[in-house]
Order: C-alpha cells, then structure tokens, then sequence
C-alpha cells in the first residue's frame, strides 16, 4: 500500500521483512537508471511501531481512545488515511485491510507503540479484543479473496492472471514493465489466472497440488491445466477453500477439476469465485 502524505512525498508500506529489499531496489534505480531525479528514498521502518485493529468494532476500539479526528465512514473512507492522536499519542491511521473485515493500520512512534498496543488491549477488552497471528490472518485474506505476494504471484504471473488489469495505467507513456506487458504471450486467453476452487467433500486441498489436463506431453507425464496457490480449512465455511490459476479459470465457472495426490484416490474441486465470503466487501466498507 503506498500513501501520499503531501504533494511530494510518498510512504511505501512493504510485506513484512521486505522492506529492506525494496528499499535497495528504489536506490538501484535512482542509482542507475534516475540519477538526474531530485529524488529521494529512506527506509523508515525502524521508526514506526504499526498496529492493525480489525474486526466488527474496530472503529469502537479506536473511539474509545478519544481520537482527535473523524474516524467514521464518510471522513475516512476505505483506502484512505488521515493523522491525529489516539490517547494523546500521535499516529497516522490508514483504512486498510487484509483481513477483508474492518480494518485500521496505526502508524505511531516507535517508542510508544508498546503504550499503544496496551491501551488497545484495554480498550477492547468491552468488545471481547484478541491479538490474532499471520495465520489466521492468511485464512482470513483467503476467504474474501485477497492475493499474497509470493502465494499467488511466482515471477511469471501479470496482473491480468489475478483481475489486477485495473492498476495497469493507460495514460503512461513509459512505467517499469511496459514492454513486457506488450509481449503476445501476454494476451493468451489460454493463461492460467485466479479462481477460487472447492473440494466436492469439504476437504483442504493439498498446497501446490496440479490440476489433471488431457492427454500427456513429451515425457509421458499428464498434462496440467491449473495449480493451487494457497489452500487453508475455512473456520468461517467450516469447509476446506483453495485458491488457485487455471487455464482460462474465470471462464470456466462451475467446473470439476481433478488433483492427484501422491497416495489416495484424486480430489475433485469445482471451480469457483475467489471471494468466498462477504464478496460484495459490506464488512470491509462498514
């Protein structure tokens, strides 16, 4: 997620442990390729302690600390952000979500974010509050469909294959990637790209599983038409869920593909939307 704080200055939120990373990859090209820019990168990271609060009564919890902004629907808005206090602690509080519920990130000095999370906790404790693990969450982004870098995305995958061909420009003359994305192979309507898939029994596909095609190829192994990029068991569903690229996926609404596995009799999945739960995002825009 990347936030524009003025008319000059950016804040690129990085995957967890990636900042490093990407912090050197912006240098590399200011270095290399932008060194006339008067442009700017530093890694910040070390100097906010962030909090994500999600769930139903998330906006509560924030309320309970006498926020000195407007932290509801219409002022702050879904993919947006605004600064203020919370508890007297300044912090900048961003409308995101991964969870696929309501959701705020809290961006707040690093030496007081501990003071912070301790009066979340004590604020939320009306509203039953929980720290929640990046497993949960992950299950979580699953059932409302939401991609993990590195799941569902392997270094050959385009933002068409996942539905992200909104975020290509069209009014850009140039941008990183845009010969690439001219190639033909790129517009092959026989590309695997992002479904949702459901084991005929309920159970929870194996991650990385292949899906069976017709006919064998050159070395007599099955052809395949499709894998499965993240597999967990819905508490929400209470049923297995996987999501996964197929060959012409979202074409293909309702059909039955067929997984082997190492040992055992092949699993059926039937090929479905991705967003498994609250499709039309009511809990994530509250």
């Amino acid at each position: 997620v990347v936030a524009r704080l003025d008319g000059d200055t950016w804040l690129c939120h990085t995957t967890s442990g990636g900042a490093d990373r990407i912090h050197a990859s912006m240098e590399e090209w200011l270095q290399t390729e932008w060194w006339d820019w008067k442009a700017y990168v530093a890694n910040v990271t070390e100097q906010f302690a962030q909090i994500g609060v999600a769930g139903p009564k998330a906006r509560d919890v924030l309320c309970e600390l006498g926020p000195s902004m407007d932290l509801g629907r219409e002022a702050l808005p879904f993919m947006a952000w605004t600064a203020g206090a919370l508890g007297n602690i300044p912090v900048r509080v961003f409308r995101i979500s991964f969870s696929g519920e309501l959701s705020f990130e809290i961006a707040a000095p690093a030496g007081q974010g501990r003071a912070l999370w301790d009066r979340f906790l004590e604020a939320g404790k009306p509203f039953g509050i929980t720290p929640y693990g990046t497993e949960a969450l992950h299950v979580m982004r699953a059932e409302k469909g939401f991609i993990m870098i590195g799941d569902e995305t392997d270094g050959t995958v385009i933002p068409q294959d996942l539905g992200l061909h909104w975020a290509i420009s069209k009014g850009k003359d140039d941008f990183l990637g845009k010969r690439a994305q001219e190639r033909e192979h790129m517009a092959d309507p026989l590309r695997w790209r992002l479904v949702g898939l459901e084991t005929l029994d309920g159970s929870v596909l194996p991650d990385g599983a292949y899906a069976a095609g017709e006919g064998v190829n050159a070395n007599g192994q099955r052809e395949t038409q499709g894998r499965v990029t993240s597999a967990y068991h819905s508490p929400t569903l209470d049923r297995g869920i996987a999501m996964g690229l197929v060959e012409r996926g979202p074409d293909r609404m309702g059909e039955i593909l067929e997984f082997p596995v190492i040992d055992g009799e092949p699993i059926l999945a039937r090929i479905v939307s991705p967003a498994f739960h609250d499709p039309d995002g009511e809990k994530q825009n509250a």
